[in-house]
C-alpha cells in the first residue's frame, strides 16, 4: 500500500494510527523480501511475455463473448 501509493511514511503512519518507526520497519522488511523474490526469477523472453499478454487478452475476450451470449436474448426481446 505504501510503496504503491507514493504517500509519505509520515502521512501513512498518521492515517493508519501507528508509529512511523513501525511503518519504516515494515517497509524495509517488505522491500527486502520483494527484491529477493525477483532476484532468482528467470527472465522471460519478449516472445514469452507476448504469449502471456495474448493469453490474458483471450481470456478477457472469452468472458466478453459469454456475457454477450447471455445478454443477446434480452436485447432481442427489447427490440420487438
Amino acid at each position: 500500500m505504501l510503496l504503491e501509493s507514493g504517500k509519505s511514511v509520515v502521512h501513512m503512519a498518521q492515517q493508519l494510527d501507528i508509529k512511523e518507526n513501525t511503518l519504516y520497519n515494515w517497509k524495509k522488511r517488505y522491500q527486502g523480501k520483494l527484491d529477493s523474490a525477483f532476484s532468482n526469477a528467470p527472465q522471460l523472453s519478449v516472445h514469452e511475455l507476448e504469449i502471456r499478454r495474448l493469453k490474458v487478452k483471450i481470456a478477457e475476450l472469452e468472458e466478453d463473448k459469454t456475457i454477450l451470449k447471455k445478454a443477446a436474448p434480452f436485447f432481442v426481446r427489447k427490440s420487438r
